[in-house]
């Protein structure tokens, strides 16, 4: 799938919902859904510096593919973070 594609089915994906709060509901979904990182990534090496919550995000490349997990520590920025690392 292209970023354009991702883009697109992202935004589609949002046009459903009527109001904000059913659209911040759906982000904290995402964020609960999104696959645990390996608890060795939760290092600070790893850790997005700047932000006012936790993040961790971990790279590596698997099958000529760059693969992220991530993780935080709060609900609505696992939510975010899950947006931005979606293949």
């Amino acid at each position: 799938m292209t970023i354009k594609e991702q883009q697109d089915r992202i935004i589609e994906d949002f046009e459903v919902f009527g109001d904000w709060m059913e659209k911040y509901e759906y982000i904290i979904q995402l964020g609960k859904d999104l696959p645990l990182i390996d608890p060795k990534y939760k290092t600070d090496d790893n850790l997005i510096r700047g932000c006012q919550s936790k993040v961790w995000l971990h790279a590596e490349l698997q099958d000529g593919k760059l693969v992220f997990t991530a993780d935080s520590d709060a609900v609505i920025t696992k939510g975010l973070v899950s947006l931005v690392i979606q293949c």
